[in-house]
């Protein structure tokens, strides 16, 4: 009966402590999944343009994106190597919907991206020029 006692004893402590243990590390674990994919579900949200680029572009061009806090942003033109061409505008902007006027008649026909960068993430599009 000696060997049964401690049998007993066993299953009472893992049934007792050791399951629920488990349980609420499992709950943790679970948890910190779904913040980490929630925060980078909002993060991915944080800003965008605010609609698709018509392409080509002709004479000046009003960019709009928006925020979904405040950020500093840089907003640039590369060529088609993503060589940086201009720095646009490289300003703090508050959360909400803001616009940038890019004037192409200063450019060259062909293809560029424009760029835009907060502390977390970059946007990338692709613009055609043909004046």
């Amino acid at each position: 009966m000696g060997n049964d006692a401690i049998g007993y004893f066993f299953i009472i402590l893992l049934v007792l402590i050791i399951a629920p243990l488990v349980f609420w590390f499992l709950s943790l674990l679970y948890a910190w999944v779904i913040w980490l994919f929630k925060d980078k579900k909002k993060l991915n949200e944080s800003f965008s343009f605010m609609e698709e680029i018509e392409n080509p572009i002709k004479d000046d061009y009003e960019l709009q994106y928006k925020l979904g806090q405040s950020s500093r942003i840089i907003l640039s033109l590369t060529d088609v190597k993503l060589n940086e061409l201009k720095q646009l505008s490289n300003d703090d902007k508050e959360e909400g919907a803001h616009s940038f006027i890019l004037n192409t008649k200063l450019l060259s026909n062909g293809r560029y991206f424009l760029q835009l960068t907060t502390s977390n993430q970059t946007i990338t599009k692709q613009i055609i020029i043909d004046n």
